[in-house]
């Protein structure tokens, strides 16, 4: 009986092992230990000015943030008299995921205990909100240990509340005042780092400091030969990449498909030009390109369509495509009318009565009121009407909570599918296409939001938090933490805190301009880009496909670093 016992314990054990939610590959990354750059391992730093970059606020800056506009940048060194008081901190994890978030609070809490075993570390739930509403847990070094080099954001939690109004912003100062917080870091992108620059601006007088941290896995925060991406990008760009060379293999050995990938990004083409290059597909559209061409939707159609026909012609009647989540807002004609579309959507929402909605009405009323509207011209009416059905439902979806377009919810890669199919029947009505398209898309997003951070994204958002410390405890407020150098070796890269205030600019949100943190677009002049145009002619043709495999954590693969990031220093 005993050893029947016994024996039943062990199966119960096994089966634990098996269905439970530890896994000892999450065992093994928990151990690995990131590295740290020079300049943080003494513990002691100081804060000088950075020379060589000009960095100044617009006009409208200056005025609203009075204050945080004066901030000038600086690099953080070793030594100096930096206080190690005990501290209180805060820490929101703001936007959507991206791996890494957890070494950022990792890199903070680390820092702070090294500096003071009694400072405390409060994590604010559910992103902003929880600084709004004053929703908090006290961060451990239990947690720290149990979430370390895992991806999401699941610690904390996550939303994209927005800071914008007086009433708001009160909330988050009684909410400071009552935790006592000597300083608040801010992880997010460009809404979340604009978020930052006013906290900082209206806490300072409380002496809640505020530093903002660079996460988007769209790569575009960033700012030129200080911030080359942000933390995240990586990772997400190597977790699509492995399904993308994954469909390379398949295209190579069913050899009857093309598979239309629409990749995350929603302003900015970076996570396609690095999927690229990880890659090399038969068609990547670059969102920036298209723009400063200024080619018509339809034109981009043929581009796709000239590339199946050559193929077909040699036989080839598969591949692959890459399509940047956001490209409808780089082709003019489209771009122009979901302006026009946010500005008759928000009118109307504003002036409607309680309970009422501009998605609340049908389709065919959405159109009439559109078509009604004193900024709809005749042109406007047949661009539209021109569009495939799926394109014009999707100009109508509902806006997010800062007036922005829902790229995400849009099925582009779908639609230029469908288009491109459409075209290629009228080519073979002319007996210039005589190949068989046979079809599969695809959409990757959320799903490289929550990979395990690679190495460098491990690396990367460890140092950041370090950063965000190293900045209060010698008194910053109203910066990002930023690291200049990443193509280097980790113990040579450089800490920085870049003033937040330099960084912005007015954009429209719902019908009006707002200040906000610029999206950095891919520079069509980069060495990275000048290497992409010198070979996708080939990659069109040949079938020189790249198999980049999973992400690696350890052997001589486990170093790697974004090929865009690589590229864009050797020129």
């Amino acid at each position: 009986m005993k050893a029947r016992t016994q024996a039943a314990v062990s199966a119960e054990a096994q089966i634990e092992d098996l269905l439970g939610t530890e896994t000892r590959f999450r065992e093994e990354r928990r151990a690995y230990q990131p590295g740290l750059c020079s300049a943080l391992t003494a513990g002691r730093t100081t804060t000088r000015p950075l020379d060589g970059y000009e960095l100044d606020a617009i006009k409208v800056a200056r005025e609203q943030l009075p204050f945080v506009s004066q901030n000038r940048l600086v690099e953080i060194i070793p030594g100096g008299q930096a206080s190690h008081q005990p501290r209180r901190l805060g820490i929101v994890l703001s936007g959507g995921p991206a791996p890494g978030g957890h070494n950022v609070i990792g890199g903070v809490f680390e820092a702070m205990t090294k500096g003071h075993p009694e400072s405390r570390l409060i994590g604010f739930l559910a992103g902003p909100k929880g600084i709004i509403t004053n929703q908090h847990v006290e961060v451990t070094a239990e947690m720290v240990d149990l979430h370390k080099n895992s991806g999401g954001f699941h610690m904390l939690g996550t939303g994209r509340d927005k800071i914008d109004t007086p009433k708001k912003m009160e909330q988050c100062r009684q909410t400071c005042a009552t935790l006592q917080l000597d300083g608040l870091v801010v992880v997010g992108g460009d809404d979340s780092n604009t978020n930052a620059a006013f906290l900082a601006e209206n806490l300072r007088e409380m002496g809640t400091q505020v530093i903002g941290i660079p996460k988007t896995i769209d790569g575009d925060l960033q700012v030129p030969g200080l911030l080359q991406v942000p933390f995240g990008y990586h990772s997400a760009c190597m977790a699509f990449a492995t399904e993308i060379g994954n469909l390379n293999s398949d295209c190579k050995s069913d050899l009857k498909y093309w598979h239309f990938n629409r990749l995350m990004g929603r302003s900015a083409s970076h996570i396609a030009l690095e999927v690229a290059f990880q890659t090399h597909p038969n068609v990547i559209l670059i969102g920036e390109e298209i723009e400063e061409n200024e080619l018509t939707i339809h034109q981009v159609v043929r581009l796709i369509a000239d590339v199946v026909v050559e193929r077909a012609q040699l036989g080839k009647n598969y591949g692959t495509i890459l399509i940047p989540e956001g490209i409808l807002e780089f082709i003019h004609e489209i771009h122009v009318l979901i302006i026009k579309i946010s500005y008759i959507i928000a009118d109307y929402d504003r002036e409607a009565h309680e309970g009422e909605s501009f998605q609340q009405l049908s389709y065919e009323d959405q159109v009439q009121l559109i078509d009604n509207s004193d900024i709809w011209r005749d042109y406007d009416s047949r661009v539209f009407l021109g569009f495939p059905s799926l394109l014009q439902r999707g100009l109508m979806l509902p806006r997010d909570s800062h007036g922005n377009f829902p790229f995400a919810l849009v099925n582009t890669e779908r639609i230029l599918l469908e288009m491109v199919a459409t075209y290629l029947r009228k080519q073979r009505a002319k007996g210039i296409y005589k190949g068989i398209f046979r079809t599969q898309n695809h959409y990757y997003g959320y799903d490289g939001r929550g990979t395990f951070p690679t190495c460098f994204d491990c690396d990367y958002a460890y140092n950041l938090g370090q950063t965000a410390y190293s900045l209060l405890a010698n008194g910053a407020t109203g910066y990002m933490a930023a690291i200049k150098d990443l193509h280097r070796p980790v113990a040579e890269w450089q800490p920085l805190g870049i003033p937040l205030a330099p960084l912005m600019h007015l954009e429209e949100r719902k019908s009006r301009l707002e200040l906000v943190i610029a999206k950095q677009k891919v520079d069509l002049e980069s060495p990275a880009f000048r290497f992409l145009a010198r070979e996708r002619d080939r990659w069109a043709l040949e079938d020189h496909y790249r198999f980049p495999g999973p992400i690696q954590f350890s052997g001589p693969a486990a170093d790697a670093k974004p090929i865009s990031l690589q590229l864009n220093a050797l020129g």
